[in-house]
């Protein structure tokens, strides 16, 4: 018999053993639950030596892919970001594995990793993978942002950057603030520095996530683009005593990190009045708000409380940090009652400041600050400006007034305009340094330059503000 011949004779045979080895598997299936039936046997076929890729050809797994990774993985990139693709496949079958990327149905690498620049827009990307026998497929969509929409002009402030949230709770009374983990600090911090251009970062975290705190803080100072990085703590609803004993306990914590540099400073707390339960009356921050906007005596409340909370901060900080110190006040009602003179403080932190609404205009703003430089005779930085995003915010500013998610439609040219007005005052008065609040948030009306993964309009009016020392 000839060659040709035996090699059809085999495959007629196997394949009719992998038939019956199917029929016999059922009829086990079906007949040995009856009464009197015994197991069918499954057949068995003896492969001839040499035919055993044959066999291995018909059972063949195709490949598996886990995942599509596409870094940068929690923003989008901009048209001037590298945008890279890696992926995560396996063959069940240890076969040898080709890699095939399509973008936009355009075949453009055939590595296992691929790296590039895409225009403006939304992309199609599309992986196959191969054996050699079988292909898997997999896709995604990547969002690219512009990388600039308004030109660039001098911010004349020293240190320009933003709040970053690292833990919560940091605001019981507001939606979630979420918890980033390592990749994605690691990759926003890139972010701030590189795309936004901030030279300085104010890392914020509430009293259940002073490790994270701590953490981001030093994985910032890793990356050596920061000229300043302040900690601040935020002890939302603990007392006065409560507040102070928790700062004495997270100061050597932040004094290790400022021996490793300089770089790093501590800002002991943030509008107290609001945060701190006992100062202002109220359950809760909207509470607080409100009271002080109905209640103009609400500083005699600040006076009665914050000399001798500062004087006990104070005696903490030299007790168990030993470094110059910051605050981030809010209003002149807080402005006054803390003891600026005295030597631990190393700048004056003044928040909020435009408010046209009620009369807070650019001119009055601009007057203040310049006041404040001259009366204090230390630097002034604004560790907390911020605009939500609705029709006629830019009036309003950081203020959160109540119901402030439903006022008006989502709207993010009021965000750049109050954006635009606040660093024109801050660049005329050329104080020390500027942190807007917050970098990031995931509801959409809200003070973020984000939403969702997505530059808002205020992050590019941001960034156009180039600093100029």
């Amino acid at each position: 018999m000839s060659a040709k011949a035996d090699r059809r004779k085999f495959l007629k045979y196997i394949g009719a053993g992998l038939v019956t080895a199917t029929m016999a598997g059922a009829g086990y299936c079906v007949y040995s639950k009856q009464p009197g039936y015994a197991p069918a046997q499954t057949a068995t076929a003896t492969i001839p030596k040499g035919w055993e890729s044959a066999t291995t050809y018909l059972r063949n797994n195709p490949p598996v892919i886990s995942e599509i990774e596409v870094k940068p993985k929690y923003i989008n990139p901009t048209t001037e970001t590298t945008v890279r693709f890696t992926h995560s496949s396996y063959d069940p079958d240890d076969d040898t594995l080709s890699t095939k990327w399509l973008i936009d149905g355009e075949d453009v690498s055939h590595e296992p990793e691929y790296s590039t620049k895409l225009p403006e827009g939304d992309h199609s990307v599309v992986l196959k993978v191969s054996d050699g026998k079988s292909e898997a497929t997999r896709s995604t969509t990547v969002t690219v942002d512009s990388d600039q929409i308004y030109p660039a002009k001098p911010l004349r402030v020293k240190y320009r950057g933003v709040n970053y949230c690292v833990g919560k709770p940091m605001a019981p009374e507001f939606p979630d603030y979420p918890t980033p983990n390592t990749d994605q600090i690691d990759e926003e911090l890139d972010n701030i520095h590189n795309d936004l251009g901030c030279n300085a970062i104010i890392i914020a975290a509430g009293a259940d996530s002073e490790d994270d705190l701590i953490e981001c803080a030093r994985m910032a100072l890793q990356k050596e683009f920061f000229d300043r990085i302040y900690i601040e703590p935020h002890y939302w609803q603990y007392s006065i005593d409560e507040t102070v004993e928790k700062l004495a306990r997270f100061a050597p914590k932040v004094k290790s990190l400022r021996e490793a540099s300089q770089v790093i400073h501590f800002m002991v707390g943030h509008e107290f009045s609001l945060e701190t339960s006992g100062i202002v009356p109220g359950d809760n921050w909207f509470e607080r708000v409100d009271y002080c906007v109905k209640n103009p005596d609400w500083a005699d409340r600040v006076w009665a409380t914050f000399p001798r909370m500062f004087k006990d901060i104070i005696a903490a900080c030299k007790e168990n940090y030993g470094y110059k110190i910051s605050y981030a006040a809010i209003s002149y009602a807080e402005i006054d009652a803390v003891p600026w003179s005295d030597p631990l403080f190393e700048s004056v932190g003044i928040d909020v400041g435009l408010v046209p609404a009620v009369g807070a205009t650019e001119e009055v703003f601009f007057k203040q600050l310049s006041e404040l430089k001259t009366r204090l005779g230390k630097p002034v930085i604004v560790p907390d400006f911020a605009c939500l995003t609705y029709t006629g915010a830019e009036q309003w500013g950081g203020a959160v007034l109540p119901n402030a998610w439903e006022n008006g439609p989502y709207d993010e040219e009021a965000q750049a305009k109050y954006i635009k007005s606040y660093c024109d005052v801050l660049s005329r008065a050329r104080i020390e340094g500027c942190f807007y609040w917050q970098y990031k948030n995931d509801f959409d009306k809200a003070e973020g330059l984000f939403n969702g993964t997505k530059r808002k309009k205020g992050f590019y009016m941001y960034k156009s503000y180039q600093r100029t020392t």
